[in-house]
């Protein structure tokens, strides 16, 4: 289907979304739908005219996609989740009903007998928005499991590997129904062990296709071994399929499993030395027996083995290096000496002499400082772990449930913290577990705190679970200040200087709450007797005057002596600040050094300090993500200062990041003030480069979307249609072109990462600002809807030439519309551009040939 640059692009092996072939359900109208015929209801006619929600639910025995006479579900369960919950049964006529149902957003969810399913369609599932003295008519149409309507079988090509290697994976799916089955995906590793196949970028790009009645389709993938199977010595496919698998969980799985072997090898003999002869004779071997190998330094679990008949254990893959080894159940060693495991390069073989001992049981008691506190006090809590059992508790990590104190980050339970790397604890020994938090929240007058053990042998949350309370009395305090607007800029107010009217908000405390006044002629504000607790305070003053925040500065309200803030408003800094940046390269490879030229300019008669700079705020692993490197210098910790009318410009250096793949670009956004995180007027600076290399995929379906529903409805789709990807729509090159296929699917592979603009060729065109746009992400398939309205054909751009222009034109079926000058797909004259655009891009040059695009 795609036609693109040589050795650049690849064609799809399967057709994709089919939005056509099967309808959503439920099906949401503003009034009553048509049913082949009147079905009665038992409601009374006053009930009946309640309810704003109302509907029908049919099985589709015949697979018509209508209800016939006869199809009707009675006494199915039907769910309203909102905000309350309502359920309701329907009646002998499939009927059913909501009344009195608040305006807003609710999901719906089916409860059938026989084995009949409401199937999701869309990717929200079946949300409806109920409106105010609107009906909302729902029809909901059941069918069978998709488990009944089509048959998924896999195999992997050997049942052992080598690491490193390939698995060859042959999945083949069979349409069992006299009806087309549309867009059937899967969803592989829902455990997300590391160990598992489906889960690459060739896998995924095989999803969306469809199954003509009585169909069968085969494909084959081939993935890495991945090395995670070193450590569990199987590789696994665990896949579920069905249209949109991640609502309907009724479809057809399928399983397979291999050895892995490889690596490093690393052999224990376990045996009982009954005789204490030193070794393991016959009928001294111990089958069964678990062993975990733990980093030495982190703690972390490397492997596991369970022993056989013979009492061995292999491992394979492992690193050389030292470990620990841990025996799980009622096994431990003779001697702590033997957990210490070395391993070579050189394969090796070890004798390991166990004995009985009873597993590690553990409990837990929490001692509170106090049996009563005060709601603004600060709380002391010692949780205290005992192992109760015969052999030492390893890895033991604490489960808290702390919610009601405040014990700020990084967490205070160190390694013993959810997600550290836990501590051991031998047999008759405790441990004990101290740390302090404010009361941010009660229930009752009760603080409440819990917690559960976990380490090597039980499941997180495992038993026992272990609490404490205590008594809180509310307090309540006062706060105030006052606000002044420092026109002179010297930092203290003068007279004259008073801000009255100013909108002063709180908002915390506890229990959270929010309050809001002004200030007097005086600048002056007070809120009184508010729930102690630490707060936030902001203010808006008239005429652009801003009052910016100086750092992460707490501000606690105690009962007694009343907290009084002092709030200096002054210009924004985007009146005082100028700033540029500029990267020393148009292209960059990922792991580069990049110099970052900062110049800030201070244009103001008074002087700015502490200015910092906040990158990458989008979260993307760009240039200058937190935590910032050390080549950012000030503008990391100190902050830079400039003088009144002062320049400076700052030098910084970092490695071009991972991240930059997915886009084929690295990018460095700041902003640019004092404590730039903590304000809002802040200067902007931008730049970014080219990284080639990466590139991803782009599907969906190509219609126009009549009833404004965003769903492609039966006749909407447009089939048989160019399409392009332009890096800019107006003015750009083509990068790769493809037709829709005969139910208007479309799509793009191959294509290098980074923004594109989608053009249809006919009588189409994109609506609004960002109709369009398209991101592809590497190694990625985006899924989109290609939506377009009646417009003039596109022009092509003017530097195409005529290899395009002088082509053949043809008629194209356009969904009952002809494309009159539609271009004709004839070969080598279509790829002039598109190998020159996509060579542009891959060479890091695309968009950036016409000059370095910054931001000020």
């Amino acid at each position: 289907m795609t036609t693109a640059a040589a050795l650049v692009f690849s064609t799809a092996a399967f057709a994709q979304v089919d939005p056509t072939s099967t309808p959503s359900a439920p099906t949401e109208t503003s009034a009553p739908v048509d049913t082949p015929e009147p079905v009665p209801t038992s409601e009374p006619a006053q009930q009946q005219a309640q309810n704003n929600v109302t509907g029908v639910l049919y099985a589709d025995k015949n697979g018509n996609e209508q209800q016939d006479p006869g199809e009707a579900i009675s006494g199915g369960k039907i769910t309203l989740f909102g905000s309350p919950k309502h359920e309701t049964t329907s009646d002998a006529n499939g009927r059913f009903g909501f009344a009195g149902i608040a305006p807003g957003t609710y999901n719906l969810a089916y409860e059938l007998q026989d084995g009949w399913v409401v199937h999701r369609a869309k990717n929200t599932g079946d949300m409806i928005t109920v409106t105010a003295n609107v009906t909302t008519e729902i029809v909901a149409r059941a069918e069978r499991p998709y488990s009944e309507q089509f048959d998924v079988t896999a195999s992997l090509d050997r049942t052992s590997y080598e690491y490193p290697g390939s698995v060859k994976i042959t999945t083949t799916l069979t349409n069992r129904t006299s009806r087309r089955i549309a867009n059937i995906n899967s969803e592989c590793n829902r455990g997300r062990v590391e160990h598992a196949l489906g889960v690459s970028q060739e896998w995924y790009l095989q999803m969306g296709l469809s199954l003509e009645p009585g169909q069968q389709r085969t494909f084959t993938v081939v993935e890495k071994v991945p090395q995670a199977a070193l450590t569990s010595g199987v590789v696994t496919l665990n896949c579920d399929f069905a249209p949109n698998v991640n609502w309907n969980t009724d479809g057809p799985t399928v399983r397979a499993e291999a050895k892995v072997v490889g690596g490093i090898g690393y052999s224990m003999v376990l045996g009982e030395d009954k005789n204490a002869d030193q070794r393991i004779d016959a009928g001294e071997a111990v089958s069964g027996a678990k062993v975990l190998l733990l980093d030495l330094r982190t703690g972390a679990q490397v492997a596991e083995r369970t022993s056989g008949a013979d009492g061995k254990a292999d491992f394979t893959g492992l690193k050389a290096g030292q470990y620990r080894a841990v025996l799980g159940g009622s096994w431990e060693f003779t001697d702590e000496s033997q957990q210490l495991v070395t391993v070579t390069e050189q394969a090796g073989a070890v004798t390991k002499f166990l004995k009985r001992a009873a597993p590690p049981s553990l409990s837990g008691v929490i001692k509170l400082d106090k049996p009563r506190y005060e709601s603004h006090e600060v709380v002391r809590a010692d949780v205290t772990i005992t192992n109760n059992g015969g052999k030492t508790a390893e890895r033991f990590r604490l489960m808290d449930g702390f919610y009601d104190l405040d014990l700020g980050y990084p967490s205070p339970w160190g390694d013993v913290r959810r997600d550290g790397p836990g501590v051991r604890i031998p047999a008759g020994e405790s441990r004990t577990f101290s740390v302090t938090g404010k009361i941010r929240g009660f229930t009752g007058g009760k603080l409440r705190v819990w917690g559960s053990v976990d380490h090597i042998g039980v499941p997180e949350f495992g038993n026992p679970v272990f609490s404490a309370e205590a008594e809180v009395v509310q307090t309540n305090g006062d706060l105030g200040g006052v606000v002044y607007i420092d026109r002179n800029h010297n930092r203290q107010q003068d007279p004259g200087e008073e801000a009255a009217d100013v909108l002063v908000e709180a908002n915390g405390g506890v229990p959270y709450s929010y309050f809001k006044t002004t200030t007097d002629a005086n600048g002056r504000y007070s809120f009184k007797n508010v729930p102690s607790g630490n707060y936030w305070v902001g203010y808006t003053p008239a005429g652009g005057w801003v009052v910016h925040s100086e750092g992460d500065q707490e501000i606690r309200v105690l009962p007694g002596t009343p907290v009084q803030l002092t709030a200096r408003a002054e210009r924004p800094y985007t009146e005082a600040l100028k700033a540029t940046l500029v990267l020393d390269k148009s292209v960059y490879s990922i792991g580069e050094e990049a110099t970052i030229t900062v110049t800030l300019s201070n244009r103001a008669a008074y002087e700015v300090g502490h200015i910092h700079a906040a990158c990458d705020r989008a979260g993307y692993g760009q240039l200058g993500s937190v935590p910032m490197t050390e080549g950012w210098g000030d503008l990391r910790d100190k902050g830079v200062t400039l003088a009144a009318g002062e320049t400076k410009t700052i030098i910084v250096k970092e490695k071009v990041p991972a991240a930059a793949r997915w886009q084929n670009r690295v990018v460095a956004a700041c902003d640019f003030a004092p404590w730039a995180a903590w304000n809002l007027d802040v200067v902007s600076a931008y730049d970014w480069a080219s990284v080639p290399g990466g590139t991803g995929s782009l599907a969906g379906p190509l219609a126009y979307d009549r009833n404004k529903n965003s769903v492609v409805d039966p006749g909407e789709a447009i089939g048989n249609t160019r399409v392009f990807l332009m890096t800019d729509r107006e003015y750009g090159g083509i990068v790769a072109e493809t037709f829709s296929d005969a139910e208007g699917n479309v799509r793009f592979d191959g294509v290098p990462a980074g923004d594109y603009w989608s053009v249809v060729d006919g009588p189409w065109k994109s609506e609004g600002e960002w109709g369009g746009h398209h991101l592809i992400i590497a190694d990625q398939l985006q899924r989109t809807a290609f939506f377009v309205v009646p417009g003039p054909a596109p022009a092509l751009p003017e530097d195409v030439g005529d290899a395009h222009r002088d082509e053949q034109t043809v008629g194209s079926s356009t969904g009952g519309r002809s494309t009159g000058g539609a271009l004709a797909k004839t070969g080598a004259s279509v790829l002039g551009l598109g190998v020159l655009a996509v060579l542009l891009i891959a060479l890091g040059l695309g968009a950036r040939a016409a000059g370095r695009r910054k931001t000020t």
